[in-house]
């Protein structure tokens, strides 16, 4: 094994143990699971030769685009690039000729699972972000290939765990009786769970203390995101799972969109306590539903967090940026305005509570008609989790997403009364022209 600071639990990658066939490598934000498993894989393939190795994602548009770059980049930094050669799809060791494959299951031209089968000599498979595979059959159908004698063979996921009606979560804790958190091997299987605490040594720590600070504010959240909690059901929360996953799509075969907006539910201040910024994009696609293809948010100040919105509006080719007024006032836009003056805007303004803005937008969610674009931990374990309770921290990039959909459903399946009629039950849209004679950097303008 290579002079590395690993955490204790990843040692065990680099070795093969006798009888494991599987690796559950699992673990919350920061917690260096990646970057271990792109050094075990590398010291593999630089010892013998011999060694055929699968890095594989669920959805792939171009691994020279993707996961090749963050191997390539993990393998820079412990100073092994040199001992490489690279491809557009492979990578290959200069002395043992040991061979690392990257590929996408569902690509642009389909499910790849019948090719990744048919591939010959394959005696590793990764699977990274491995939560993102929701079919137990193509799993199985690329497990059963891996069968080449000239090693050991292995199977490993590394995973953010999702939620306890995952397939994975049945297969390899409840149908074996192992506890989520386990580390050590179980029948056939090494489990290895490490959170941020697990690497602190290599993290900055400002870092660490958004994690520390999300503990004391947003335990659930925490749980889930940071400690690596697999997230279950929870009483009075508008989503579930099946809602979300069972609608899910992917960036091939998207429809034409009818509409693009750019959603923000500002944070107002910039200390440490402050909320984040949500910031949520999304299109409504001329088949009639709706996609959500991309969150954002960020904790940051006004200036960063406007750049950021302006990034999206331009990124997605949006016709609108909407933003909620209710805290920062006309200050949201002008701040946006400071950034890129260009930007069509649409304030809105909340009058009624988060859940009951929420409804109807579940409603969109209960009917099959939302579509996430890939998978989104930190606003999906919102909208799992939230509840309206006192208790709850607030749900800001839940809130971006109500207002994205609101808008770009244009009002349908919503209680909400049009501007003009009773203030108290009504959300207020309003056009607004550009404002741009304050100074967002003002701290009193904000409070």
């Amino acid at each position: 094994m290579p002079a590395l600071d690993f955490s204790p639990p990843y040692e065990d990658l680099f070795y093969d143990i006798p009888g494991v066939r599987y690796v559950l490598l699992s673990g919350g934000r920061g917690s260096g699971k990646s970057f271990a498993l792109s050094a075990a894989m590398a010291s593999r393939a630089a010892q013998e030769d011999g060694w055929k190795i699968l890095y594989t994602r669920y959805t792939i548009t171009s691994a020279a685009d993707s996961i090749i770059p963050e191997f390539v980049e993990k393998v820079a930094l412990l100073g092994w690039e040199d001992n490489f050669t690279l491809t557009q799809k492979d990578i290959t060791h200069n002395g043992t000729n040991s061979e690392l494959l990257f590929r996408g299951i569902k690509t642009s031209s389909g499910n790849q699972t019948a090719k990744l089968k048919s591939l010959q000599g394959i005696n590793v498979w990764v699977l990274d972000e491995a939560e993102e595979l929701d079919d137990e059959d193509t799993f199985d159908t690329i497990d059963l290939s891996v069968r080449d004698g000239r090693h050991d063979n292995l199977v490993v996921l590394c995973l953010n765990p999702s939620h306890k009606k995952h397939w994975m979560y049945r297969r390899f804790f409840v149908d074996v009786g192992v506890s989520p958190g386990f580390n050590g091997v179980k029948d056939d299987v090494l489990y290895i769970h490490t959170t941020y605490e697990d690497n602190r040594a290599n993290l900055p720590p400002s870092y660490c203390a958004i994690a520390d600070r999300m503990k004391l504010t947003n335990r659930v959240k925490w749980d889930h995101i940071w400690a690596g909690a697999w997230l279950d059901e929870m009483a009075g929360a508008l989503w579930t799972w099946n809602m979300v996953n069972d609608f899910r799509a992917d960036a091939t075969g998207l429809p034409d969109a009818e509409r693009v907006a750019v959603a923000v539910d500002p944070a107002v201040t910039n200390t440490k306590s402050s909320d984040e910024t949500g910031i949520v994009s999304g299109f409504r696609g001329v088949d009639g539903h709706y996609y959500v293809t991309e969150d954002a948010s960020i904790k940051a100040s006004p200036l960063t967090w406007a750049r950021a919105a302006s990034r999206q509006y331009r990124k997605h080719q949006a016709d609108r940026v909407i933003g909620e007024v209710n805290n920062g006032g006309d200050l949201v836009e002008i701040t946006l305005r400071q950034v890129d003056r260009e930007i069509p805007f649409k304030a809105v303004h909340a009058s009624r509570g988060k859940i009951i803005r929420a409804e109807p937008i579940a409603a969109l969610y209960e009917q099959g008609l939302v579509h996430h674009v890939g998978i989104f931990p930190d606003m999906e374990t919102e909208m799992m989790t939230f509840t309206g309770a006192s208790k709850d921290a607030s749900p800001n990039r839940l809130d971006a997403l109500v207002w994205l959909l609101h808008e770009l459903s244009g009002g349908k399946n919503r209680p909400f009364v049009a501007c003009g009629d009773d203030e108290d039950d009504v959300e207020q849209d309003a056009e607004r022209e550009p404002m741009i004679n304050a100074d967002p950097n003002d701290p009193n303008a904000w409070n």
